[in-house]
């Protein structure tokens, strides 16, 4: 049975005397690999700095009402116009009124050589005299033999040829009133008169030019005294628009589009009774007084059309943040920042209107919403002046 033997550590270290201390370095391996450890836990369990607070711009929303109101582009356009031309052939003898003055109606604006027509005239009623005396003996032949004929003197061939001749000598006298009252119209005529109020244009033929009836313009007037101003909304508008005019016509505001002066208020008068297929718009129509001309035909304006009024919390247009569930906002509370989805309605004039998600007196982030994470600390710098 073999044996075992064991082998005193004094003998060991004493048989070789180099080896004495020996096993210092397996030790300090050990402790190394502590160290380590220690030093691997310590920097896993190490949290990072947390970041410094992003500096944002801060409002309150407040609780307002709004206008409802659709913008667009719109044309102003003549309430009325008329192109004037002669109802007589002549000459222009005189232009009687300067070009782009305002002209009323039955004011006269072109005179044409009357001479012609006075002879007409002369003529229209020297003939209708003679009808006349005429007229007025064959209805004394007429009463004659009618007496005659009751006496029975007279015949009745005769008296139904007497009586065909006063009949004859009325429809002639008749006849010779209309050719009267006709040379007197044409005579009229060589006066051309405005037929509406407005401001006419240049007189396209002067003095001098021989004209042909009703072929030859003569100038333009175009009634700006009321105007109407013309525009055009997307398709989807219409059953807003028409809700707001059963129950009165909604107001219509013009404006500059370079300066964005007021240039005049007027009404919805005229929705189209049909959409434009190719373009999706329809085409709408406000009257506007005029007053004092400020609108003028052809002339571009930016239009407001005012639907009535909305109530809710405002907040700045720039507030809103389109994110994946659409509409947030940042609140901030206490210094941290909350991300909450609001429902907004519509904006006008850099305010949008809130209808749920958001209550007045919350305070919203209008700046530097780049620089916030939802849950992260901000500090509020002065907010910039609104233009």
């Amino acid at each position: 049975m073999a044996r075992a033997f064991r082998i005193d550590p004094r003998q060991r270290t004493a048989g070789h005397p180099r080896r004495a201390g020996g096993d210092w370095f397996p030790r300090a391996l050990f402790l190394l690999g502590a160290l380590s450890v220690c030093a691997c836990g310590k920097s896993g369990s190490t949290k990072p700095p947390a970041p410094p607070p992003a500096p944002v711009e801060v409002v309150e929303a407040a609780s307002l009402t709004m206008p409802i109101e659709l913008r667009a582009i719109g044309t102003a356009e003549p309430l009325s116009t008329v192109r004037i031309r002669s109802k007589v052939q002549g000459e222009i003898l005189e232009v009687l009124f300067a070009d782009g003055q305002p002209v009323r109606a039955g004011d006269p604006l072109f005179r044409i050589d009357p001479r012609l027509f006075e002879a007409a005239l002369k003529r229209a009623e020297a003939n209708l005299a003679i009808a006349k005396s005429a007229s007025d003996n064959a209805s004394e032949q007429a009463a004659r033999y009618t007496t005659l004929i009751k006496r029975g003197v007279a015949s009745k061939e005769q008296t139904s040829q007497v009586l065909t001749v006063e009949e004859s000598g009325k429809s002639e006298l008749a006849a010779r009133q209309a050719d009267l009252d006709e040379a007197r119209l044409m005579l009229e005529w060589t006066t051309v008169a405005a037929p509406i109020s407005g401001r006419a244009g240049a007189a396209l033929l002067k003095a001098g030019n021989m004209i042909q009836p009703n072929v030859d313009t003569l100038a333009v007037i175009n009634q700006i005294q009321p105007i109407y101003v013309t525009f055009s909304l997307p398709e989807n508008t219409l059953d807003e628009v028409r809700r707001a005019m059963q129950a009165s016509p909604p107001p219509v505001r013009a404006y500059g589009p370079d300066s964005g002066e007021l240039l005049g208020e007027g009404t919805l008068t005229f929705i189209d009774n049909a959409v434009d297929r190719g373009s999706g718009m329809i085409l709408y129509r406000a009257t506007f007084p005029n007053v004092g001309e400020r609108l003028w035909p052809g002339q571009f304006v930016d239009v407001k059309l005012t639907l009535g009024e909305e109530s809710g919390v405002v907040v700045p247009s720039a507030a809103i943040v389109e994110g994946p569930r659409g509409a947030q906002v940042f609140v901030v509370r206490d210094g941290v920042a909350e991300l909450r989805p609001v429902e907004a309605a519509r904006s006008l004039g850099g305010q949008t209107i809130v209808r749920s998600g958001l209550a007045a007196g919350e305070r919203v982030i209008i700046n530097g919403q780049l620089r916030v994470s939802p849950g992260g600390r901000v500090v509020e710098k002065a907010a910039a002046a609104q233009p």
